[in-house]
């Protein structure tokens, strides 16, 4: 885009036009840099009160556990590590534990004294306060309250360090207000004071299609005032100028913008498609309680499993595993003692075998193994060691012994079926051949 050349423009006489300017600069540069000090204390003040909300909610979810678990079993060690870590903390003074029935676990105090003035300013982030946690544990299926967790809040420190935050604050802001504006005093004077017509002529010479034209150098001339001249020139020219440039930004800023929200949005969602899948896998193969295969699960590897046996004739052994009398266990010592029984059991399983071989809970009380590369002795051998084990040591819940014992089915590796299924069934008819022959030992399919 070309324009037309614009006419030389006449001096002006040297007035004080440019000092009165600069004053006025000095008094608006001393407001607004301290409406941008209390702008900056408003934002500081928010930033703070959030930072001292998430902190305290963080507190209240890392601490519940630890507590519930200390009430949980009656641990005063654990109840003091928690109250004495929580009074650490900056905004908690007080910490105590106890049951419902008010019963004191663990009760820490810290002092802290607040300096006098600092009562002025109490209506910063607010007076002390106390929170009051209803403690549940994951042990109790019922999700009764076992106790209660009350902390009391005070924010004296985080006040004290918000109002030395402010003057550092007000009197740097103060500070750089007042270099700023002596610093524009001395351009003001400098440059509008100063030949105002060699800038006018200068400014003529910047082409808007040119921007390197816009670093040339102002050549020096004897002090005039000639600011309307300068406006006229300067404003036609730069805000030409300035146009093309704020609509090149803005484009590329925008660009930008849209460029990293699309980035981000497809991160996101990639993200959280595979937490999902990761968590929908999870959920389909393992049985939640005992943290083993589930039937579905099971029976996929098993089936797997034995399709390798009949291509690569690499054995294995079934055998199958269910507690005894586990209902009389739920009836007398309730179903989270018989939860505990099953996770022990699962856990004892997982001792007496290998890395390779398939463990999996069917149902209810009733488990599989698939042995793998094992003879028939091997296999009889690990069967009754497992029987042996379980029976030996009771399963202790809540300080009471629970006898435990399992009867068991095996299928040898030398009497598999072609089908997986009809090794299962045979498993089936040795497991209740051991039930039906008294319970807590061996039968072996023959």
């Amino acid at each position: 885009m070309n324009f037309e050349p614009m006419p030389p423009s006449t001096p002006l006489p040297s007035s004080s036009l440019a000092v009165r300017q600069a004053r006025l600069a000095l008094s608006l540069a001393l407001l607004a840099g301290l409406l941008m000090a209390i702008i900056q204390i408003y934002f500081d003040y928010q930033n703070e009160q959030r930072s001292i909300d998430k902190q305290l909610e963080q507190i209240f979810v890392t601490s519940s556990a630890a507590a519930s678990e200390s009430l949980w079993t009656l641990s005063t060690d654990l109840a003091h590590g928690v109250s004495e870590g929580l009074v650490s903390h900056p905004l908690i003074v007080e910490a105590r534990i106890e049951t419902v029935n008010r019963t004191v676990l663990s009760h820490r105090t810290r002092p802290n004294e607040e300096e006098p003035w600092l009562k002025n300013f109490i209506f910063l982030f607010g007076p002390p306060k106390v929170k009051v946690i209803p403690l549940t544990h994951k042990g109790d299926e019922f999700g009764k309250t076992i106790g209660r967790l009350r902390l009391k809040i005070d924010p004296c420190n985080a006040r004290q360090e918000f109002l030395s935050r402010v003057w550092v604050i007000l009197i740097g802001g103060l500070f750089r207000s007042l270099i700023f504006a002596v610093a524009l005093f001395i351009l003001f004077y400098i440059t509008l004071t100063r030949p105002i017509q060699i800038y006018a002529s200068w400014i003529r010479q910047i082409d808007p299609d040119k921007p390197e034209s816009w670093e040339q150098v102002p050549p020096t001339r004897k002090r005039h005032d000639e600011l309307t001249a300068f406006g006229e020139m300067a404003a036609q020219r730069f805000h030409q100028a300035r146009q093309y440039f704020l609509q090149l930004q803005h484009a590329r800023s925008e660009l930008k913008t849209l460029n990293q929200e699309l980035e981000n949005r497809v991160s996101a969602r990639t993200e959280e498609l595979r937490v999902a899948l990761a968590h929908a896998e999870h959920l389909a193969t393992t049985d939640t309680l005992t943290g083993l295969p589930n039937r579905r699960s099971f029976m996929a590897q098993a089936k797997q499993r034995h399709s390798e046996w009949q291509r690569h004739e690499r054995p294995y052994a079934l055998l199958m595993v269910d507690l005894d009398n586990f209902k009389l266990i739920n009836d007398q010592f309730g179903h989270p003692a018989g939860d505990q029984v099953l996770i022990s059991v699962a856990s004892t399983l997982g001792q007496y075998t290998r890395h390779e071989d398939i463990i999996g809970r069917l149902g209810g009380e009733e488990f599989c193994i698939l042995l793998i590369g094992v003879s028939e002795v091997e296999a009889i051998s690990l069967a009754e060691r497992i029987r042996a084990e379980l029976a030996k040591f009771p399963v202790v819940v809540d300080g009471q012994p629970i006898m435990v014992t399992a009867s068991f089915g095996l299928v040898p590796p030398e009497l598999l079926q072609n089908d997986f299924d009809e090794v299962l069934k045979k498993g089936d008819q040795m497991l209740y051949k051991a039930k039906n022959n008294g319970r807590n030992q061996v039968c072996i399919y023959h």
